[in-house]
């Protein structure tokens, strides 16, 4: 008998309409903040260098306004996904379209396949009109970590 895996999602890590930065560093600092809260990151600089590396080989930025940063790494505890729906659209990148969503993906440093088919379920969903409308109509941190888990099918 195994455990199931813990959510990949929780209220926790979820940030609704707060400003976390005026860029991609410090957007995704904050979200990662949140995950070293929770447990599920264990060094928040590694974490961050280990994302921005990630992104300095090309925008993670999807039209509609979404980021999804990500990254593997020994620093991450459990695969998680942070979210937040900033307040208003934010610079993420130079040479991208501004954001409002940010789904920042945390997967174990040994275990690709499991990143791989999350940011794929991830970047699936966001390309749906109605799940994006979704995130951004979603009145509590439970109701946005509900959605989320229910697109990657794990919550």
């Amino acid at each position: 008998m195994t455990d199931s895996p813990a959510p990949i999602v929780t209220s926790q890590i979820v940030s609704l309409d707060v400003a976390l930065g005026d860029d991609s560093t410090q957007i995704v600092r904050a979200l990662t903040g949140l995950l070293a809260d929770a447990g599920r990151v264990d060094d928040v600089d590694v974490f961050v260098e280990a994302v921005l590396a990630r992104e300095a080989l090309g925008p993670t930025v999807l039209p509609g306004g979404i980021a999804l940063p990500h990254a593997r790494s020994v620093v991450v505890t459990a695969p998680s996904v942070a979210v937040a729906r900033l307040p208003e659209p934010a610079a993420f990148r130079a040479d991208t379209d501004p954001v409002r969503l940010v789904l920042l993906i945390a997967g174990l440093g040994d275990d690709p396949a499991g990143y791989l088919q999350v940011l794929s379920k991830i970047a699936t969903a966001c390309v749906k009109y109605s799940f994006v409308d979704e995130l951004l109509r979603v009145r509590t941190a439970e109701d946005m970590a509900d959605l989320v888990g229910q697109a990657i099918g794990r919550r």
